[in-house]
Parts: C-alpha cells; structure tokens; sequence
C-alpha cells in the first residue's frame, strides 16, 4: 500500500500529511490534479462498461451485478476450501 501512495504522491495526485490525533498514521487527500483523474477515469470506465454490457437491458445489468458480487463475497469471505492464503 506504502508503495501505490508513493507514487500517487510522486505524479501529484494526492497529499500525505501527519494524522493530527495520530502522528503515527498519515492522512491521504486527493488533490485537484487527482480528483480531475479521477472524473476522466470514471469516465473512461462508464463508457467501457456500456460498451460491454450493451446487449443487456438494465434489469439484466442488475442481475449480473448482483451474481459477481455473490461470487465475489463468497471467495472473498468464506469459500468453503479457502484459506487465508487464497488457497
């Protein structure tokens, strides 16, 4: 994690700074730069997930969303032969 707000810090796309009640853990902010990023990227995503999805009528995006995210929390949370290693 260390190294991915490394280089966020590095391209300019958010701030560090000391947690005032904790100066053990830091504080991350997006700045102006990345929040920009961060609309263009959501864009990109909107349109590549229309793209894809388009032979689907919005009640079959649901479903679909609703079947990988059942298959998501499973594996995720207590698939019957996974162990803390993803084994």
């Amino acid at each position: 994690m260390v190294a991915v707000i490394n280089e966020l810090a590095e391209r300019e796309l958010v701030e560090r700074a000391p947690d005032p009640e904790d100066r053990r853990r830091n504080v991350i902010t997006l700045t102006p730069l990345g929040r920009r990023r961060l609309r263009r990227l959501e864009q990109i995503l909107d349109t590549a997930q229309d793209e894809l999805l388009a032979p689907l009528s919005a009640a079959e995006r649901e479903q679909l969303t609703r079947l990988l995210g059942r298959i998501v929390e499973h594996h995720a949370y207590g698939g019957p032969a996974m162990g803390p290693d993803g084994q």
